[in-house]
């Protein structure tokens, strides 16, 4: 080799040593002290204009990881920081592990997504009609294009049903759009990929293993996650954020981050494979990792390419299931979410390809995105905010993340930029107040009317009783007084009444103050314990988005709302309605419906 060409090499490999892979231009640029100073300044500002008590980063680089901030407190009133090592319990973030682990029980007994569950669930779990019944596959309820709307979606955070109560209703749910037209969010359909774990497992095991336990042999444990669990498994209280709500102070109604006594063990529970995985941020970079390296044939020992690219492909369109605020003309730039996968939302943002998936539960809200081209991770997780949705802020502080990465100039030019476009979204919740509402002393004779179970097909029963002096009102956990807008009761004589339905329980004043409630089909009737009495026949709850009409159960008195029955080939059908004590059995309390029933006044989502 002559001395021109040794030479033009030499210059061609210290040109070549200046530029950095994405990989290695990735760790340089967060881990320069600049960049991470400026992604503090924003977090913190956010943090402080948001009334965000704690907040968490984790930032992987392939099979590193190259960044972790931890911001605030884990718990205000005990100085409790977050650290690594806090839990944060990040609803639909489970839903990506619950598709990972179907798809390698799936593979090990050679059977695909397209294996309609019919095959597999019992016959007591139907679809609408019978032909959704009949082909309905694992894939088509991995990404929620069963054609099943999402109004109904919330149903088990009342705590009204068990869980096989909640999946024979699913034949009742009505139908959004067409089947396998579009795509419409549901947990409860979603969870039903947990049933079918424990049973495709139990072909292949001399016993059946709970989806938690299958979770933990399967994915947990190989990863080293040795710091997740699963909502109602809950022990260490100590170990986990602390989540808070936003209460308006009694004089100037600012509002103020206060802990949410939430118990949702049995409502979360039932739908466990979509919502329930508590975890830390040490433990979700191992997560991340393993996707990362298995997506870039690195490989990862746990779980295949093959399943991962299979989970993350685009089955589905995501328009109705994700409204991104970061939109051109609103934004510079633009993040979209174009479709779902099986457990994954998928989008771009300045041309880069992303994997998404948001999780939010009353008081923590967490969000896992992956970027292939990149081989870029970002996890975010906070316990609570001025906020009325859940992925806002933390795709806020995501693109902030990528745009370092990339080297490009941030959308968010300031911390108080960041601020004030949140303030200009309208993004603080409501404060409802009920007015001109009075608390009526009931006697028993004007209480009468109203007195009863009222009972739909789908939702349940909704039960009003009378305890001197108050007049009161339980749908699932939400326990309220009835009040009207004057000290005397609304008269039954004009065929319908309304009423306020303040909650029993003060800590439910931290989001909803009152929620309305109707009485109709005013009628006379005998019954064995009077001779003739007048009663409502009708009562009118608004739940789930829409005024939910509900019956009078009777022995006299047995109007069905809907005139739709459960259809049920079973020989050990359950019971329409809820037997007389089933109401003492209820294990939660009344903040917990509370932010139930903010979903359905603000449109927050749950998920």
């Amino acid at each position: 080799m002559d001395k021109l060409s040794v030479g033009f090499l030499i210059l061609f490999c210290l040109g070549r040593s200046d530029e950095s892979t994405p990989q290695e231009s990735a760790k340089y640029r967060l881990n320069d002290s600049s960049n991470i100073r400026l992604l503090d300044s924003l977090v913190e500002r956010l943090m402080d204009c948001r009334q965000i008590p704690g907040l968490v980063i984790a930032v992987v680089d392939g099979n590193s990881e190259i960044l972790r901030r931890e911001y605030g407190y884990a718990n205000i009133r005990r100085s409790r920081p977050m650290t690594e090592h806090t839990r944060h319990c990040v609803a639909s973030l489970t839903k990506s592990f619950s598709s990972a682990l179907l798809g390698k029980l799936l593979n090990d007994i050679g059977v695909t997504w397209d294996v309609p569950v019919s095959k597999i669930l019992p016959k007591s779990i139907r679809f609408p009609d019978d032909y959704v019944t009949e082909h309905v596959t694992i894939g088509d309820i991995l990404s929620h294009r069963t054609g099943i709307e999402s109004s109904f979606d919330e149903l088990w955070f009342f705590d009204v049903h068990n869980q096989t109560e909640l999946y024979r209703r699913i034949q009742l749910m009505p139908y959004g759009n067409t089947f396998r037209s579009e795509a419409h969010y549901n947990n409860i359909v979603y969870s039903l990929s947990g049933p079918i774990a424990e049973i495709v497992a139990e072909a292949t095991q001399e016993r059946r293993l709970s989806w938690e336990d299958l979770l933990e042999t399967y994915i947990l444990r190989p990863l080293g996650m040795s710091n997740t669990s699963f909502y109602h498994r809950r022990t260490e209280a100590e170990m986990f954020a602390t989540p808070y709500g936003h209460v308006p102070d009694a004089e100037d109604l600012q509002p103020r981050p206060t802990e949410l006594n939430i118990d949702m063990e049995r409502g979360v529970e039932t739908i466990a494979p979509s919502i329930a995985l508590c975890t830390t941020s040490s433990d979700i970079a191992l997560w991340m990792k393993c996707l990362l390296s298995a997506l870039a044939d690195d490989g990862c020992e746990t779980i295949s390419r093959e399943i991962v690219s299979s989970v993350t492909a685009t089955q589905t369109l995501a328009n109705r299931m994700f409204h991104s605020r970061i939109q051109r003309p609103f934004t510079p730039v633009s993040m979209d979410v174009h479709g779902y996968g099986l457990g994954w939302f998928t989008g771009t943002y300045r041309e880069r390809r992303f994997l998404m998936h948001y999780g939010s539960i009353p008081g923590s809200y967490s969000m896992q995105i992956l970027v292939p081209e990149t081989d870029l991770g970002v996890f975010i997780a906070y316990n609570g905010a001025l906020q009325t949705d859940p992925y806002t802020i933390n795709s806020m502080i995501f693109t902030y993340i990528l745009d370092l990465v990339l080297d490009n100039t941030p959308w968010i030019t300031s911390p108080g930029y960041a601020c004030n476009f949140l303030n200009s979204s309208d993004l603080s919740p409501p404060i409802l107040r009920p007015e001109n509402s009075v608390r009526a002393n009931f006697t028993a004779h004007r209480a009468a009317p109203y007195v009863g179970t009222f009972s739909h097909p789908l939702l349940g029963d909704v039960r009003v009783r009378y305890e001197e002096p108050r007049l009161l009102i339980r749908y699932g956990c939400f326990e309220g007084e009835l009040v009207g807008e004057t000290g005397v009761p609304p008269s039954p004589s004009s065929g319908s009444a309304k009423f306020l339905a303040l909650p029993t329980d003060e800590t439910w004043l931290l989001l909803l103050y009152s929620v309305k409630v109707t009485f109709s089909s005013h009628v006379s009737s005998s019954s064995s314990s009077s001779s003739n009495r007048s009663v409502f026949t009708r009562l009118a709850l608004p739940l789930l988005e829409q005024d939910m009409e509900f019956s009078r159960i009777e022995d006299d008195l047995n109007d069905d709302a809907t005139g739709k029955h459960l259809d049920d080939d079973d020989e050990k059908a359950f019971p329409l309605q809820c037997p007389p004590d089933c109401v003492t059995l209820v294990r939660c309390q009344g903040v917990t419906v509370l932010s139930a029933l903010v979903f359905v006044v603000t449109s927050l989502d749950f998920s």
